[in-house]
């Protein structure tokens, strides 16, 4: 079983999308994806640098923690809500800073 892409399967990967990024509807998927890459990363960096776990940050927000694991793991397909996202900025005290070709978004805490 195979668990770690080599070097060949990323060249690959990236002939791929190179090739189909040109398909509007593609383009679109793609874009959304890197978004939410984007997005979860932010979350999980703004959660460790003030200090909190996945459980804290849930509890704090009314949610639960696998709602957390899932937008920071990427297993949830559905892009946060500005709200929710405001409030991870608010209760974490960070700067949520998004930056993607056509799109850029800083949220910061009041």
């Amino acid at each position: 079983m195979k668990t770690h892409a080599n070097r060949d399967d990323i060249y690959h990967l990236k002939d791929t999308i190179d090739k189909h990024e040109k398909d509007p509807e593609f383009k679109i998927l793609l874009d959304k994806a890197r978004l939410r890459v984007a997005i979860a990363r932010q979350i999980k960096i703004a959660r460790e640098e003030a200090g909190l776990s996945q459980s804290a940050l849930a509890d704090a927000l009314g949610i639960s923690q696998p709602m957390i694991g899932r937008l920071e793991g990427l297993k949830d397909y559905r892009l946060p809500s500005i709200e929710l996202l405001t409030k991870i900025a608010s209760i974490t005290k960070k700067k949520l800073v998004v930056n993607q070709p056509g799109f850029h978004l800083e949220l910061t805490c009041m």
